[in-house]
């Protein structure tokens, strides 16, 4: 019997799991070497010692074993029943699962990234889809009342009221873009930008985002150097650092505070800061959103541009990854730190640029007086599939004493082409259609009549509309929701270009 035991210490001596023997009493009667790895413990510290685990026959179980130190590491324990010393007790066989945990841990960070990435992109597919329809939505609205503003004298009290509609709608075409970004289908439009100016066009928009109870504070440098941007993806980052500023006040009285100023190298180094990206080598220039509101502790920070987090409730969309991901476009860096019951402050710092060329504005023309009754009027073809829109257009084209045909689609377009193409001045065309959309159209009506100049409209940007659109002969493109004098300046540009007669 001595033999077999002493074979049997040596088996247990040399296997790589723990071996722990423990009697009926719940004491330790034996440890192999492995076991005491584990334990980070001496033989003689654990024999006698208490074993701490309920043992359970044939039974697996997984428990945690804190060692000295406060190292914690799982363990996967099954326990059968023996004899040891002519007693019975219980032999605990112990594996380190540590490795096994880090595996199963990582595929499901790989799983959790899967169905993420599958989300992002059903998410992309949606947005998409909705942005054409809503693109068309704010296209009436802002038409409609650009039109109601031409037709009220200029002390009319509810000009206030249409022109805070008109902006709205205008900046609700740039959140429709914001989507189609999202969704991977257009391009940011750079620009050089004034950051001090774009803030304090902001405000009413701004105010009317927040809390009541919150007031703004400015503390905008006047004499900054300007920044290549895209405007409305910037004023995008301002809304959702906002909008999280008063979120996180509550119900409670706070200050936000907007602050603009230049950045040079020696002017902070961030070093409390949680930084994203890399500091500028130049100058810079920096806008600065602080709120008084709950704070966060410090390690909560990097959590917070996680899609879909929030200190608050789940499920409150992409958040402050859409910061993130506009402020690396721009070569943006974010510094951020915060303190609860303290407050939040955002830093991002632009490169700074030079104002060598200046944002492109769009020409003005006054309406040309309507022709007589004796003489033809000029002819504006509408291709668009939604009526509201084709409605509105007509309405633009009426007051600018035009003609006006439209058409629902590409298929209808043609048919209505081709019975008045003698009469055509210029075609307005949406770009995404059923049946027949305005690629097919064009072409086309390309081979009825090579010269007629055609307005190409969509809510995609303009450079990622031409590359969807497969031909240089476009006349002019205009962006969705547009106002009606930048669709007047469209129309006069063509009618000079054409010598048209007024």
């Amino acid at each position: 019997m001595g033999n077999h035991k002493k074979h049997f210490r040596l088996l247990i001596h040399h296997i790589i799991d723990g071996v722990v023997i423990v009697g009926t009493d719940g004491l330790i009667r034996f440890t192999n070497p492995a076991a005491e790895q584990l334990f980070q413990r001496t033989s003689e510290q654990l024999l006698g010692a208490p074993f701490g685990f309920p043992v359970t026959e044939n039974r697996t179980t997984e428990i945690e074993i804190l060692s000295e130190n406060g190292r914690s590491t799982p363990v996967e324990m099954r326990v059968v029943p023996i004899e040891w010393e002519e007693e019975p007790a219980y032999l605990a066989s112990l594996r380190d699962v540590t490795e096994r945990r880090k595996a199963e841990e990582e595929r499901r960070r790989h799983e959790i990234e899967r169905q993420y990435s599958q989300k992002l992109e059903s998410l992309g597919v949606l947005a998409g889809g909705i942005a054409h329809d809503f693109n068309n939505l704010l296209m009436t609205i802002v038409a409609r009342s650009g039109l109601a503003l031409r037709s009220l004298p200029q002390d009319a009290p509810a000009r206030e009221h249409l022109t805070f509609i008109e902006k709205a709608g205008l900046r609700g075409g740039e959140l429709a873009n914001q989507m189609l970004i999202f969704a991977g289908q257009t391009k940011l439009d750079f620009q050089v930008v004034q950051l001090s100016k774009l803030l304090k066009d902001m405000t009413p928009f701004l105010r009317a985002t927040i809390s009541k109870r919150l007031t703004f504070e400015y503390d905008l440098a006047p004499s900054l150097p300007p920044i290549r941007a895209d405007q409305a993806q910037l004023r995008q980052i301002i809304i959702n650092i906002v909008t999280n500023a008063s979120e996180a006040s509550g119900e409670h009285d706070g200050i936000i505070t907007l602050r603009t100023s230049e950045w040079k190298p020696t002017t902070e180094n961030f070093h409390s800061w949680y930084v994203i990206g890399d500091l500028p080598a130049d100058r810079g220039v920096a806008l600065t959103i602080h709120d008084t509101g709950c704070g966060m502790a410090p390690d909560m920070i990097p959590k917070i541009f996680d899609p879909f987090f929030s200190t608050k409730f789940p499920g409150r969309g992409l958040g402050l990854a859409t910061l993130l991901g506009i402020a690396q476009a721009h070569t943006a860096t974010i510094a951020v730190r915060s303190q609860p019951d303290v407050g939040t402050e955002f830093t991002l710092i632009f490169p700074a640029t030079t104002p060598n060329f200046s944002t492109k504005k769009a020409p003005t023309f006054s309406i040309p007086e309507q022709h007589s009754s004796l003489q033809r009027k000029p002819v504006v073809l509408v291709v668009d599939d939604e009526e509201d829109v084709r409605m509105a257009c007509s309405m633009i084209f009426q007051e600018m004493g035009l003609e006006t045909l439209v058409a629902s689609d590409g298929k209808v377009g043609v048919e209505v082409f081709q019975q008045h193409q003698k009469d055509i001045m210029a075609v307005l065309l949406d770009l995404t259609m059923p049946n027949m959309d305005g690629q097919q159209f064009f072409d086309r009506i390309q081979s009825l009549n090579p010269t007629v100049p055609v307005i190409l409209s969509s809510g995609y940007s303009e450079e990622e509309a031409m590359k969807r659109f497969h031909n240089s002969g476009i006349a002019t493109f205009i962006q969705k929701p547009y106002q009606v004098e930048v669709l007047i300046a469209k129309i006069q540009e063509i009618r000079q270009k054409l010598a048209a007669p007024l």
